[in-house]
């Protein structure tokens, strides 16, 4: 995840100095049948939890439902998913750009029509989850430079967490994490550092999660489509306040 390097530090003149930065790495991710194999990305990710990276990805992405997936294994950077016998949900490969800047391969998946359970949560839940996040994030402290992802249950319990050079990775890994361990996503709650753009809202819709909480903003877009899939997304998680954008009627007021 990290490594150090010799750097040279301004304070008050320059001085020889040691820091941690973020380890990147590029993978390439398959989805495999019984008897052939679909390429479906390619994407510098932080270089962990990389079985929960592609089982994530593949339901984030609207390619398969957490239910098909059947098994995942790495060799070297390459990430295979394999999956139930059906037709692939993917379309035209296509090169994307990171927040960043940087570029990267995928095929375009789709929006899957699944909607979160009705769950209740209470707003001192939302700011307990909001405040344990802080707690967590190792690698963010030390370099600055990673985003993090956590579900939590509706005790406001971690079940999972993850850290990578990329938000969206970092969703993709815990996602992946409760499809590979038979969790319901449609009873956790995702936390993330990141804002909730159109691209990460998706995500949270393709993978059944009722309820999204964020000490960043959304956008116009991720609004929308969060009214329209029936996800609670709340924002600017901080502190005593929160902002609720949609699906305020699972909170208990």
């Amino acid at each position: 995840m990290i490594k150090r390097v010799k750097i040279l530090r301004w304070q008050d003149g320059p001085v020889p100095a040691e820091d941690y930065v973020c380890v990147e790495e590029t993978f390439e991710i398959f989805a495999v049948h019984e008897k052939d194999e679909e390429f479906l990305a390619e994407l510098p990710a932080s270089p962990n939890q990389l079985k929960e990276l592609g089982a994530g990805f593949v339901v984030c992405g609207g390619y398969e439902r957490p239910e098909d997936i059947v098994d995942v294994w790495v060799e070297g950077r390459e990430i295979y998913v394999k999956v139930k016998d059906t037709p692939i949900t993917t379309g035209e490969l296509v090169v994307k750009h990171t927040p960043c800047g940087d570029p990267y391969r995928m095929r375009e998946g789709k929006i899957l029509d699944r909607k979160g359970e009705e769950v209740k949560i209470t707003p001192d839940l939302v700011l307990k989850i909001s405040s344990t996040t802080t707690t967590l994030a190792e690698t963010w402290r030390k370099t600055g430079g990673t985003h993090w992802a956590a579900l939590f249950d509706l005790n406001a319990n971690v079940v999972a967490f993850s850290e990578d050079i990329g938000r969206h990775n970092a969703v993709d890994k815990v996602v992946g994490y409760a499809v590979l361990n038979g969790l319901d996503l449609e009873r956790l709650i995702l936390a993330s550092s990141g804002r909730m753009p159109y691209g990460m809202v998706r995500k949270v819709v393709n993978a059944g999660i009722p309820i999204v909480i964020t000490k960043s903003p959304p956008t116009d877009k991720g609004v929308e489509l969060a009214r329209e899939h029936g996800v609670t997304l709340i924002g600017f998680a901080r502190g005593r306040r929160f902002n609720v954008y949609s699906g305020e009627h699972r909170l208990l007021f």
